[in-house]
């Protein structure tokens, strides 16, 4: 492959960061201005000009979509055979994790099958452990308690760890950490591990069996890492640790794009990274590819406000463009009503509804903007929806296949027991617990002593036995190297699932999503792998039904990494942009709202509307609003006003009326 393709199309700051000599790189990488084709090429300028070898290479992203993407980018672009692309470590933190403690898990007291919980297996398993010592907690929930451990794990801590200092209530802090310790027990004997275990316990691997991590570290001669402004304290640690070595780490991120502190993510890894690795080499990528200049000013002077910044000025060489829409509406109602109109205007003839997104701050403000788009007949999805794997029958129907994987997973056992039903009520199922707990086994093998031991009677025995039976030749099954997808087809209807499902509303549906799913599984030979990629991917297929032409409806979170043409974010108004509890907050809250501001407005690559209400109605009544300050925060020479008069609704940072401005 030759010198000018690798490098083709990229401007010099691409190209420096492309070509950059060994040691540390960070790679500040502006919204739209190329990030991931630089972070391709330079991953296959290491290949085909550095002479390093694929298995030397650990590429991290932040989802399993965008190491697919990477993989199959790099091996276009120097043409690399299958079999030599997958020897590339390219993969999620979690993922791998996963893959290192698989390679290594019984040296922590795990087996390399263990599975990998996910969100409602967290709770169920929580809201057991609660209801074993009588914990009654209105404000800890299970939920809430199974969300406190995984902000806990991504900061590093343990049950040991927790002080008073990190719970609301001071009196709680050994009641929850008590949970904490048992929750980890409960894991550790059933062979299973939640998201945040994989990083902590991969950590706890390394530092107890340091030769094991000095083999990574000569493995891996060359560390790349994307999104860095999203990592946690424990990512941190992870990506440190293999680093140490060679020092051979090169982060690409945006510190203007932090918008996750609430999910662990610690802006200070970014602007730190300089003193934590010396003789950094710094690359910043700030030719905009994607918005106009107008809207390209206007996000620029607007972030330029925040102190806790690196520092870059996105531009472009392109045109101006109009300028941004800011519109005062008299109340909600009429926010929504200009929106739906001002898309039907821009979209309605001819064009693509799909080009056009609205953005809001949180997720309460999209019920009077659906209703608004169902006026005007615009198709519209709201972004973050039931996902292919949370569905009930596709959970259900991996439940089975975890069950058949492994008799030591209770919470697949607890979930399939009774689906279908099998007149094992209370009692019975009291009795199966009871007998695991007396000998210290699974619920599985509970079971089977319960029926050994003939403890329930024959009208409850016979279809517990026929489920043992079901569970146990489905093992037989995978043992004997039959493939995942016929092992699952022959477990739902064995166990009578699909007629369970036909009996049920929109059975036919959901019978679609099973049979979807056996499609996909045909494709595995690997039921493990498959299992982990349950757990740790964002989806395993594209959605169904999924409408090819709508309006997205998004939060500003939910919305980062995307773009259209048309932006409308709506709801510009303190207390919703920037939000009610960030204000409370120290500067660095005021700071993170700016961000996901910014982040809304780079969205967009030709129109960007702007808009707030006069009042809101709340409750039971309309209040009064004040425009978000950061209106005030942008350049007036790149805006357009409509709606009502300004004047006196300016309020912090609003413009101050020069007159009248035209209705709409």
């Amino acid at each position: 492959m030759s010198h000018d393709f690798l490098l083709k199309d990229l401007n010099p700051p691409q190209t420096e960061a492309v070509t950059a000599a060994a040691g540390p790189i960070m790679i500040l990488a502006g919204a739209g201005s190329g990030k991931t084709r630089v972070l391709t090429r330079r991953l296959a300028w290491l290949l085909a000009k550095q002479g390093v070898l694929p298995n030397e290479i650990l590429a991290v992203t932040f989802t399993n979509k965008a190491a697919k993407e990477m993989r199959e980018r790099i091996t276009q672009l120097i043409n690399m055979d299958p079999e030599t692309s997958r020897r590339l470590w390219i993969g999620t933190f979690h993922g791998m994790s996963a893959r290192i403690l698989r390679q290594n898990a019984e040296k922590i007291g795990f087996n390399p099958d263990f599975m990998i919980l996910d969100a409602s297996d967290q709770e169920r398993t929580i809201r057991k452990i609660a209801e074993e010592i009588e914990f009654n907690n209105v404000y800890w929930t299970p939920k809430r308690l199974a969300t406190t451990f995984s902000r806990w794990k991504d900061g590093g801590l343990g049950p040991e760890d927790i002080t008073e200092e990190h719970v609301r209530f001071s009196q709680d802090v050994t009641r929850i950490s008590q949970i904490f310790s048992m929750y980890q027990g409960v894991l550790l004997k059933t062979n299973c591990m939640d998201f945040g275990d994989l990083l902590v316990h991969c950590l706890r691997l390394w530092r107890q069996y340091p030769e094991i991590l000095d083999r990574y570290r000569m493995s891996f001669r060359h560390i790349l890492v994307d999104e860095y402004q999203d990592t946690n304290k424990v990512q941190y640690d992870w990506m440190r640790a293999l680093a140490s070595h060679h020092g051979n780490l090169c982060v690409v991120g945006d510190d203007d794009q932090s918008i996750y502190s609430w999910r662990g993510a610690r802006l200070e890894n970014i602007l730190n990274f300089e003193k934590d690795f010396p003789n950094t080499k710094i690359v910043r990528l700030e030719q905009n590819y994607r918005s106009t200049g107008n809207i390209l000013k206007a996000a620029s002077q607007l972030i330029d406000h925040n102190h806790g910044r690196m520092g870059k000025t996105l531009w472009t060489d392109g045109p101006s463009g109009p300028k941004l829409i800011r519109y005062v509406a008299e109340d909600g109602e009429d926010e929504a009503r200009f929106v739906a109109t001002e898309i039907v205007r821009n979209l309605g003839s001819g064009g693509s509804f799909s080009q056009a997104a609205i953005l809001v701050r949180a997720s309460h403000q999209t019920r009077i903007l659906e209703e608004a788009l169902n006026r005007q007949r615009i198709p519209y999805q709201v972004v973050g929806g039931l996902r292919f794997v949370e569905r009930a029958e596709i959970k259900d129907a991996v439940a089975y296949l975890r069950l058949a994987h492994s008799q030591l997973d209770n919470l697949a056992f607890e979930r399939i027991i009774n689906t279908p039903k099998r007149k094992l009520g209370d009692k019975a199922l009291a009795t199966i617990e009871s007998c695991a707990r007396e000998t210290g086994d699974s619920l599985f093998v509970g079971a089977k002593t319960v029926i050994a031991e003939n403890r329930l009677g024959k009208a409850t025995l016979a279809p517990l036995a026929d489920f043992v039976v079901l569970i146990e030749k489905a093992a037989a099954e995978l043992d004997a190297g039959l493939l995942p997808g016929e092992v699952m087809e022959h477990l739902l209807d064995e166990s009578g699932y699909r007629v369970f499902l036909n009996a049920g509303d929109r059975g036919d549906e959901k019978n679609e999503n099973l049979t979807e799913l056996i499609a996909f599984l045909r494709q595995e030979t690997d039921v493990t792998g498959f299992l982990e990629r349950v757990s740790l991917d964002a989806d395993l297929t594209h959605e169904s039904k999924v409408l090819t032409d709508h309006v997205v409806l998004s939060t500003l979170h939910a919305a980062k990494g995307l773009e259209f043409p048309l932006v409308f974010l709506v709801g510009m108004e303190e207390g919703l942009l920037p939000h009610k509890l960030a204000l409370k907050d120290d500067p660095t809250g005021l700071e993170e709202e700016r961000r996901l501001t910014y982040v809304g407005m780079t969205r967009a690559k030709e129109r960007l509307y702007l808009s707030h209400a006069k009042r809101r109605f709340t409750y039971d009544r309309h209040e009064s609003t004040q425009p978000s300050r950061f209106l005030g925060e942008l350049p007036e020479d790149v805006m357009e006003l409509k709606g009502l008069r300004v004047g006196t609704h300016a309020g912090i940072g609003g413009f101050h009326s020069r007159g009248r401005f035209p209705r709409r």
